[in-house]
């Protein structure tokens, strides 16, 4: 009997990639500044998180059994008993649990909080030029290639002997292999 079971979640191979998010506070403050001033701000905050996960599972299973019983002859005997050559049987069982699970690839940990950007300007001079760039970004890419390949062969094979009882006067019972 083969019985094979294969379990895949979403774990071997787990790879943990932990980044805390861009989630420093960035203060910008211009007070009173003079006439024709330039005052100009840009703040660029980044996040980059890239996970890839390649987990490639094999399993291979092979059997080969084989079962033979001998040959039982009785010849030119007075008097012969049962002759009997017994029974032949190959028995096999195989169970495959395979799990994968990227859970701890890292997106959980990662955080996504918007810096806490803030910038302010009071009291600039006539004909100030006053300029503000603020740029957040967060890119995540996850890539998970889970490869299971399970294979199971199983040869078996089983023969019985052969009885023979031959010029006798008297023969038992005479049996193949139950």
């Amino acid at each position: 009997m083969i019985k094979t079971s294969v379990l895949r979640y979403a774990a071997i191979g787990m790879a943990t990639v932990s980044m805390a998010g861009f989630a420093a506070a960035s203060t910008v403050t211009f007070d009173t500044t003079g006439p024709h001033s330039h005052q100009s701000v840009h703040l660029n905050n980044s996040n980059r998180l890239n996970v890839n996960n390649d987990n490639n599972l094999r399993v291979t299973h092979s059997n080969r059994q084989e079962a033979e019983t001998g040959n039982v002859s009785a010849h030119d005997n007075t008097s012969v008993g049962g002759l009997s050559s017994g029974a032949a049987s190959n028995d096999n069982s195989t169970a495959t649990t395979l799990s994968v699970d990227n859970s701890g690839s890292g997106v959980g940990s990662f955080d996504f909080t918007p810096a806490n950007d803030t910038v302010s300007m009071t009291l600039t001079g006539p004909s100030s030029h006053n300029n503000v760039t603020i740029d957040n970004r967060n890119s995540v890419r996850v890539d998970n290639d889970n490869h299971i390949t399970v294979s199971n062969t199983n040869n078996q094979s089983a023969e019985r002997g052969k009885c023979s009882a031959r010029k006798h006067p008297t023969v038992g019972r005479t049996e193949e292999g139950r």
